[in-house]
C-alpha cells in the first residue's frame, strides 16, 4: 500500500530560552525565487525531505540555516498548522543557554525577543506563529505548575 499526501510536509522549531524566542527575518527571496512570507519574522524550518521524519527535518533546518544543533530528542511537539499546500510540523526546543546563529542567507537578520511582546510585535509576523508559541507557553507554564504543586 503506498501513501500519499495531498500537501507537502514542512517542519519548523521555536527555539526558547527562558522567556525569549528566537527568529529570523526571512529574505524576499532564496536563490531566485520567492520565499513564502518573505520579509517577515519568523521561526526557523523547512521542507521535509523523502524518507526524513518532520523531527529529523526541524533539527536538519536549524542547522542548516543558523549552524545550531538541536538532538531530535530534546524537539518538543506543539502543533500542525495545515496551510493550501503545505502541512507544517511546529516544534519547540529549549535551549539551556542563549545561542548566537550564524545564519546562511534564507535570513537577513536574527534577534531574540520576549514571548510576552509577540503579541505587538512592531513588524510582520505571521500570526499563526504568535498563536502556535503562546499555545505553546500555556502548556509550559500549566506543567510547570503542576510539577510545583506535587513536588
Amino acid at each position: 500500500m503506498t501513501l500519499t499526501f495531498d500537501h507537502k510536509r514542512a517542519a519548523a522549531t521555536c527555539i526558547f530560552f527562558h522567556n525569549s524566542i528566537l527568529l529570523g527575518k526571512r529574505v524576499e527571496e532564496w536563490e531566485g525565487e520567492p520565499i513564502p512570507y518573505g520579509g517577515y519574522w519568523s521561526i526557523f524550518g523547512g521542507m521535509v525531505e523523502e524518507n526524513e521524519s518532520p523531527f529529523k527535518a526541524a533539527s536538519r533546518e536549524v542547522m542548516e540555516e543558523t549552524q545550531i544543533f538541536i538532538p531530535v530528542h530534546e524537539l518538543k511537539f506543539i502543533k500542525i498548522l495545515k496551510g493550501d499546500d503545505v502541512e507544517l510540523a511546529i516544534y519547540a526546543y529549549e535551549s539551556p543557554e542563549l545561542v548566537i546563529p550564524i545564519l546562511n542567507g534564507e535570513h537577513s537578520e536574527y534577534g531574540w525577543f520576549k514571548i510576552s511582546e509577540l503579541d505587538h510585535f512592531p513588524e510582520k509576523i505571521d500570526p499563526k506563529i504568535i498563536e502556535c508559541v503562546n499555545f505553546y507557553i500555556e502548556r509550559r507554564t500549566a506543567m510547570e505548575k503542576h510539577y510545583q504543586s506535587n513536588h
